[in-house]
């Protein structure tokens, strides 16, 4: 008859704490597993609720215009909240106040772009460096590709920030949570519609760096009006095609 070896008392105590470290651990990845999935299903349907309210200011401008149509009056579609701006000269020729002013809206260098909300302190300071700039109003559709192909934010502090590429939401968690955006689409929402949290947005995004167009900008020259077939002032709607040949 062989004799039974019981655990001792320190071992059985090992036993049960392991096992109770076990399931604890076991809680807490389910725990938090289940947030994940939670916070990735508000992320969609934020999503969701963007697009649909973007398809009915859409096919409210549809209908108003057919309306106008057959009454035969003239409609003006609800106007844009933000500008998209590109620098398009460099640095010969300018006025310290256009330079002082290009620096504000961080335009340093050529073919770079931001986003800016349009109001009457905007609009004033615009003026005053529109021979250096093409702008106009951004499509949810060019904002959505800027984002994806050039998006950058910056991550740090002052004096030394790193340009990060926007390619996970948790980036921009990390960055913008506190403040209410969690992901990519509640930033193209802010910059789309110049939200309440559209300032935080975009001083958290870098200056877009866009490649030069194609054959060009515009075979007039850069010194031209846009309205003149040149390159510089509001290009309105049609900035999207610019946008388009430098992204």
């Amino acid at each position: 008859m062989t004799n039974e070896i019981l655990p001792s008392d320190g071992i059985k105590k090992k036993r049960v704490n392991f096992e109770k470290n076990l399931l604890e651990n076991m809680a807490i990845k389910k725990k938090l597993k289940k947030k994940i999935l939670f916070s990735k299903k508000a992320d969609y349907i934020r999503a969701d609720l963007y697009i649909k309210e973007y398809k009915k200011k859409v096919q409210y401008n549809i209908d108003q215009m057919r309306v106008s149509r057959i009454e035969r009056k003239f409609y003006v579609p609800i106007h844009a909240k933000t500008f998209f701006i590109i620098r398009i000269r460099g640095i010969n020729d300018i006025p310290p106040q256009a330079k002082k002013i290009l620096e504000l809206f961080r335009l340093n260098r050529i073919n770079s772009g931001v986003f800016l909300k349009i109001n009457s302190s905007t609009v004033k300071m615009i003026k005053k460096i529109e021979p250096y700039i093409a702008y106009g109003y951004p499509s949810l559709r060019s904002i959505n590709m800027l984002l994806k192909k050039r998006g950058y934010g910056k991550i740090g502090k002052r004096g030394s920030w790193q340009r990060i590429f926007l390619s996970d939401d948790r980036i921009i968690k990390t960055a913008l949570s506190i403040v209410g955006i969690h992901s990519i689409e509640d930033i193209i929402q802010e910059l789309f519609t110049g939200g309440s949290r559209f300032k935080e947005v975009n001083n958290f995004l870098w200056p877009f760096k866009l490649k030069s167009p194609k054959r060009g900008y515009s075979k007039i020259g850069k010194r031209r009006h846009v309205s003149e077939g040149g390159v510089f002032g509001n290009w309105e709607e049609s900035i999207n095609e610019l946008i388009y040949k430098m992204s």
